[in-house]
């Protein structure tokens, strides 16, 4: 098997075991030590040009990313002079590779010592282009997980989506391709159908697409969504919800009230706000909402 090969079969058997946030830098690495080369940059981003993820090896290599991504790459000459970002041009060579399947772009330069650089480029294209898909394989991977979970009874789980600012997808799980997909009339979603609120991407929350309900978190430079359908809870307030959920476990108006430091008749004025809202009488209906699938939302399974 040639060496090329073997790096490559590395690249695809690490994505399967490694945390995505760990697989870029390390599959950067072994690229470099590939190629022999001294250092690298990788920056994968939308077509909107907005910076998706960002890995440079050393860590301490100072690398402008917008410079890569603006870069004119020739395929059949992607030999260059780069500065190392201390202002020194050293022999490089920067290669580009377009997502399968996706508007990504991904742009890698490597820096080498004067008269190092490979002569031949076609297997470092082979190889970067295999570094990238293993990438993203280490995502979908990733976002899977939300399916396993899912699968395992969390309700609020299995519908989510790695997006970047201007809503380009990095990686989707089916069930959130195929809510999104329905919703919006739209197939073959490579971005979202609609703008994500600023407050939403400024920090992390709850905001309203059409009839979809998401939630957001920051990753690194990118967003996480969980997309679900509504539910009935989502009536209530936030401290309604914290109070229904409570009640609906079983819990005593007096356990309530120490938990959330509130007056035992607070309690009972929530929970006929809460009642006369979810249309019920008795604490079995509560009970029969809170613990159903269509119930169980904004609890400690969105918090995993």
């Amino acid at each position: 098997m040639k060496e090329t090969d073997i790096t490559i079969q590395s690249l695809y058997a690490r994505a399967a075991e490694d945390n995505w946030g760990e697989f870029r830098s390390g599959a950067l690495r072994m690229v470099c030590e590939r190629l022999g080369a001294q250092a690298a940059a990788w920056v994968t981003h939308s077509s909107s040009r907005m910076l998706g993820e960002y890995t440079v090896h050393p860590r301490n290599l100072a690398a402008e990313p917008e410079v890569l991504m603006t870069m004119d790459v020739e395929p059949d000459n992607p030999e260059t002079e780069l500065e190392d970002g201390a202002g020194n041009g050293r022999e490089g060579l920067v290669l580009r590779h377009r997502h399968l399947q996706s508007g990504l772009l991904s742009t890698v330069a490597f820096w080498f010592a004067n008269g190092k650089r490979p002569a031949e480029f076609d297997d470092a294209q082979r190889v970067v282009n295999h570094m990238v898909e293993s990438a993203a394989l280490a995502l979908r991977l990733f976002i899977a997980r939300d399916e396993r979970l899912a699968h395992l009874g969390r309700a609020s789980r299995g519908a989510t989506a790695l997006v970047d600012a201007s809503g380009a997808l990095y990686a989707a799980s089916p069930n959130f391709r195929e809510l999104v997909e329905e919703e919006f009339d739209a197939s073959s979603l490579q971005k979202l159908p609609f703008t994500i609120p600023d407050d939403a991407l400024s920090e992390d929350g709850l905001f309203s697409q059409g009839n979809l309900r998401f939630r957001s978190s920051r990753v690194g430079s990118l967003y996480m969504l969980h997309a679900r359908q509504p539910q009935p809870l989502d009536s209530l307030s936030p401290r309604e919800q914290q109070i229904a959920r409570a009640l609906g476990r079983g819990k005593t108006f007096k356990s309530v009230a120490r938990q959330c430091g509130i007056a035992v008749s607070t309690v009972a004025n929530h929970a006929s706000r809460i009642y006369r809202k979810l249309g019920i009488y008795r604490r079995e209906d509560l009970v029969e909402l809170v613990r159903s699938p269509q119930g169980s939302l904004n609890g400690r399974d969105q918090q995993d």
